[in-house]
């Protein structure tokens, strides 16, 4: 299964993505804000980098744009969950950015699955 690393500032949003995840029988890797989250992608190198748009320290889109500068870790996917609408001027900034995908919060089973596979 795949190695999954999940940035999100809600510590309980984090702590119910991994439970999804791990019961989909993926390893998670967890960070608490965006340059966390770029310091553990560069260590762990994830299959997959789940990123919430907005974190302190280091949102979303800055760690995305340092994610894909990087060559470490430009090639792994990142995927955007924002409190917002999908759609609009930030997803555009996201996908102009590098990101495989942007989905609105919250999270569900099918969707954090469906992104792994």
């Amino acid at each position: 299964m795949a190695k999954v690393l999940i940035a999100d500032d809600s510590a309980l949003l984090l702590k119910i993505a991994r439970a999804m995840l791990e019961k989909g029988g993926h390893t998670v890797v967890d960070a608490p804000n965006g340059a966390v989250a770029v310091e553990k992608a560069r260590a762990e190198k994830p299959d997959l980098i789940i990123l919430d748009a907005e974190m302190p320290v280091l949102g979303g889109l800055e760690a995305l744009k340092t994610l894909k500068r990087d060559p470490s870790t430009r090639s792994i996917p990142v995927s955007i969950y924002s409190g917002h609408d999908a759609g609009g001027p930030e997803e555009a900034a996201f996908r102009a950015a590098g990101a495989a995908s942007v989905h609105s919060k919250p999270y569900t089973m099918e969707s954090l699955l469906a992104l792994v596979k």
